[in-house]
């Protein structure tokens, strides 16, 4: 819409005539219109408006008067910011006198001028209007400076009071009325009020009480609210916030408007406006200035002033008029609303004097926060508490900029602390004291202001020590002792403060679970203050806290529990003598302490520790220095600790200086494997401590027997340890091993060892016997007799004897062990197998190898199960020994699978007995070619047995058992098998 002067009031008609403006046949139509207004905006913002429903009362009646029906009159505001102002009047005839209809007009204000209109004035409630217009006249209306009015006003009443009576308006339903129109206007419910008047009567009547209404609006409200003094019926109309409505109109339970403000009088009947009005301050202020309206208009413009730099919402929010409407009336004496809630009043009146200028803008408002403060202040003096919020609402106040109120604050601060303190509220005083922490300013005031009045012990004190109590570690005891002393150095001369930071350190540590960790943390964190800081005055102070934490360390770390890095780290063992020094001022534990952890400290931090690092210690300290590091080298028992690790057995006394069984022992306890031990021996050849003359110390040498005795007892059995170890020994250490090796060897190899002629005549004897022997068999004398012809039983009949052929003479059965090497898991092990012979094949047959027990020298047995043997015997033999095979063979060797051949290899079997017989070789499909292969071997060399048997006097059967671990063979007795003893053999 395009104005030709935008200051003018535009005015518009509407009604039935022959043509109109938008329309060139009869109708309802715009008749005359302002050149200022657009015709696209009339047909959008103002023809919805131009509209009359007759009251149903009146058209029961027939009532053909115009002057009794009500004129609707009509306020509202569009969206481009202009308000509107019509009035629509019923017309019993129109042009042609045959039919009823109605007539409109609006007025258009100007939005720059409803401030003016509104606020000042009620006489537009009177603004004069016209009824009929004539078309030949012409259609254009005048553009008006002002609104035209009557001479005699019937607006606001003389007595306000009164006249609401008179229409049936109490106390209580005007605030509830006026509560729902302001809320109206913020929210989107309507109201609607039906009148308790003649229909007549209702228009004036509604725009009376809109001259009431207005009074008590404020601004904000006023250049907002929308209204509609006549409707047949209640209508939710854009822009209209308030609506007269025809007596009756209003029905119970409505679905239309039962969310909305509904106001019947004539039955009193009132929806949606139960309020609290002891939470309403604006209400009962609204009231009680409907007949004060000087009074009224003064607290407009308060309220306006307060709200000029707020959010636009605020402005018509109807809590905001509550908290001025206290302000108002508290600047004017009104204590009791103050005083009935001190918190929420100054809450609010922070909320308005926070913007940027307001302290200056709103004077009225920030001396009336300060005659709060200067109140408060002396209930303070008269040892009162103040309650939590309030002291942080003045804090708030003070923050603000502008005010100048940080000396009161503190004052004031100080007197709630003391206060509370006397009345032992210490829940009230820590919350003031964090306050008071929570603003660095504020803070730095207080508490210089407190240590230079000499109130420390009342107010400082308690205080701080709270603070360090609350610290967690040691850095935040250090970081608060910093902070404190930087920022009010009056505190470095505070004895409580100093010793007080000296003591929480040391309880911090106590608490930490690495201490060392924690003290070199302190120390750390004390040379980055200083260097962060160069001017700063504390260094003494820190100083002492650095020197709190090493002497903590020194008096009582447990040196029991401590690591090896932990000890290592301790940085003021780097200096023994300055160590010495400060040690001598304590009593003898802690001197006695600091030589321990100084020979600890040189002991594994020296590259090549000797045992001159032990020569301050006493006995006492010695043994507890070896103590912890033998604690420490338990699990790092290493070629390259070998030399450490021999101080930890250093001693004083006459079979040397190590104590040798010990180190052996401990060896042999913590190290990885043997091979260490072994590492270890050959690595003590070289040292002096070891030898002597060329020679293994006697006491080192008989350590080394011992452990081979009672801990090693299988080592020289080992080829690879011999290789590696034993057989390189040197000069000094290779007569120690075989002292043990012939400590481990059997009672007859020591007989021969310690009697060598003996052995040699007897080696003498058995060549000239021997040789004996084998020219009387070479003479025949030992042939056998030609073999007795046997009668083979019938099938199903047994012999009458079991004899076996016999050989020339009984042979006892006999075992042997033998060590071979295996593939297990790709590695190659050691281990033993005993060889069984038998001189007969049914013994060989009848092997069973489910149980088979070695008994030792000393009565000690072992037993073992299901072991897999390998045999020479026939094959009826075979299918007997198959229970001793896995599965898998057995089930090859007892059945004919996939073509199966038997291949005959009986050549040196038949050898042995001088005839010619036949092996079967079974090699099934699935069987182990290694087994056969075993065999095969087996049964040779029990060939060449037999063959030799009758000169050497080997049996011709054999079977071999794998144990499948490596035993000493050197002590076994027999081995029983089953119920069969066979006596042990050492070949």
């Amino acid at each position: 819409m395009t104005l030709s002067d935008p200051s003018k009031i535009q005015q518009q008609m509407y009604t039935r005539e022959r043509r109109g403006i938008f329309r060139s046949t009869e109708g309802y139509d715009t008749i005359a219109k302002s050149k200022g207004l657009d015709p696209n905006w009339i047909k959008k913002a103002l023809h919805p408006f131009c509209v009359y429903d007759a009251p149903a009362e009146l058209s029961a009646r027939g009532e053909k008067e115009d002057t009794a029906y009500p004129k609707a009159m009509h306020l509202f505001h569009n969206d481009t910011g202009q308000m509107v102002l019509g009035r629509s009047v019923y017309r019993s005839t129109d042009f042609t006198g045959l039919r009823s209809t109605f007539f409109t007009h609006n007025y258009v204000i100007p939005a720059d001028r409803i401030a003016d209109i509104v606020n000042k004035s009620h006489s537009w409630l009177d603004v004069l209007y016209i009824d009929s217009y004539d078309i030949e006249q012409g259609m254009e209306l005048a553009e008006l400076d002002t609104l035209p009015t009557a001479e005699q006003r019937g607006g606001a009443p003389s007595d306000p009071i009164a006249w609401l009576e008179s229409i049936g308006i109490g106390e209580k339903l005007f605030k509830q009325l006026l509560f729902a129109v302001m809320s109206s206007v913020a929210s989107k419910r309507k109201v609607y009020v039906a009148l308790d008047v003649p229909i007549e009567l209702v228009a004036e009547t509604a725009c009376r009480l809109l001259g009431v209404l207005y009074t008590c609006l404020p601004y904000a409200f006023r250049q907002t609210l929308g209204f509609i003094t006549y409707a047949k019926e209640p209508q939710s109309r854009k822009g209209i916030h308030l609506t007269f409505v025809e007596k009756g109109s209003l029905r119970p339970n409505d679905r239309n408007t039962d969310k909305d403000y509904t106001f019947d009088l004539a039955s009193q009947r009132v929806t949606n406006a139960d309020v609290d009005f002891s939470k309403q301050p604006y209400l009962d202020l609204a009231w009680t200035n409907l007949t004060q309206l000087d009074r009224a208009e003064d607290f407009y413009q308060f309220a306006g002033q307060m709200l000029a730099d707020m959010d636009a919402v605020r402005h018509t929010a109807i809590t905001s008029y509550h908290e001025l409407a206290v302000f108002y009336q508290v600047e004017a004496g009104n204590e009791s609303l103050y005083d009935v809630n001190k918190n929420a009043v100054l809450r609010a009146m922070l909320e308005y004097l926070t913007p940027v200028g307001a302290i200056t803008g709103k004077k009225r408002l920030n001396e009336l926060f300060m005659s709060r403060f200067t109140r408060e202040f002396e209930l303070v003096k008269q040892r009162q508490i103040p309650e939590l919020q309030l002291v942080k609402c003045l804090k708030e106040y003070a923050e603000l900029p502008d005010t100048d109120v940080d000396k009161q604050l503190v004052a004031y601060m100080i007197g709630a602390i003391h206060n509370a303190q006397l009345d032992k509220r210490k829940d009230r005083s820590e919350a003031f004291y964090t306050l008071v922490g929570s603003q660095p300013s504020l803070s730095r005031a207080f508490f210089d202001t407190v240590l230079n009045l000499g109130k420390a012990s009342e107010l400082f004190e308690p205080y701080i020590q709270q603070q360090f109590l609350t610290a967690i570690k040691a850095e935040d005891v250090v970081q608060l002792a910093y902070q404190w002393s930087s920022t009010h150095p009056q505190t470095l001369k505070n004895a409580f403060f100093v010793e007080l930071a000296e003591k929480q350190l040391v309880s911090k540590l106590r608490t930490e679970s690495d201490a060392v960790a924690a003290v070199n943390a302190t120390h750390d964190l004390i040379d980055e203050l200083l260097e962060r800081n160069r001017d700063y005055g504390n260094g003494t102070l820190m100083q002492k806290l650095s020197y709190s934490a090493d002497l903590f360390l020194l008096t009582e770390l447990n040196l029991e529990q401590v690591r090896k890095e932990q000890l290592l780290k301790i940085g003021f063992l780097q200096y023994p003598d300055e160590v010495k020094s400060w040690a001598a001022r304590f009593n003898q534990q802690v001197q006695s302490k600091a030589a321990i952890m100084l020979a600890a400290y040189q002991w594994f931090v020296e590259q090549d520790p000797d045992e001159t690092v032990f020569d301050d210690l006493t006995l006492s300290e010695l043994d507890q220095v070896q103590k912890l590091g033998r604690n420490w080298l338990q699990r790092d028992i290493i070629p390259d600790q070998f030399g450490r690790l021999v101080l930890a057995f250093y001693c004083e006394a006459p079979s040397g200086t190590v104590d040798y069984g010990a180190l052996l022992h401990y060896l042999q306890l913590n190290s990885p494997d043997k091979e260490t031990l072994y590492q270890f021996m050959r690595w003590s050849e070289t040292q002096m401590n070891f030898v002597r003359s060329r020679k293994l110390v006697p006491a080192y040498a008989a350590a080394i027997v011992s452990y081979f005795k009672k801990h090693d007892r299988d080592a020289f059995k080992n080829r690879a340890n011999r290789k590696a170890y034993f057989e390189q020994a040197g000069t000094a250490l290779k007569p120690v091993y075989e002292k043990a090796r012939m400590e481990l060897s059997s009672p007859l190899v020591k007989f021969f060892k310690r009697n060598k002629k003996v052995s040699l005549m007897l080696v003498t004897m058995l060549v000239v016997v021997g040789g004996t022997l084998l020219g009387l068999q070479a003479a025949g004398v030992f042939e056998p007799p030609a073999p007795v012809a046997v009668e083979q039983p019938s099938e199903g009949k047994k012999s009458e004897t079991d004899t076996l052929p016999q050989t020339g003479k009984e042979h006892k059965p006999l075992v042997f062990a033998e060590l071979v090497t295996d593939k297990v898991e790709g590695v190659d092990k050691v281990t033993t197998q005993l060889v069984f012979e038998v001189a007969t094949e049914a013994e060989c047959a009848a092997f069973d190898t489910k149980r088979i027990q070695v008994t030792f020298n000393d009565g000690k047995q072992i037993e073992y199960k299901d072991r897999k043997a390998l045999s020479t015997c026939k094959a009826n033999a075979e299918d007997q020994l198959g229970s001793a095979l896995p599965d898998k063979e057995a089930v090859s060797q007892g059945e004919d699978k996939q073509g199966s051949t038997d291949s005959a290899t009986g050549d040196d079997s038949a050898a042995g007995s001088g005839n010619t017989g036949t092996k079967p070789a079974d090699t099934s499909a699935d069987g182990k070619e290694k087994d056969s292969k075993d065999e095969a071997k087996l049964s040779e060399n029990a060939g060449k047995n037999a063959a030799a048997g009758e000169t050497a006097g080997a049996l011709p059967y054999r079977i071999t058992v794998k144990l499948g671990e490596q035993i000493s063979t050197s002590d076994i007795r027999e081995v029983a098998v089953g119920t069969t003893i066979f006596p042990f053999i050492v070949k």
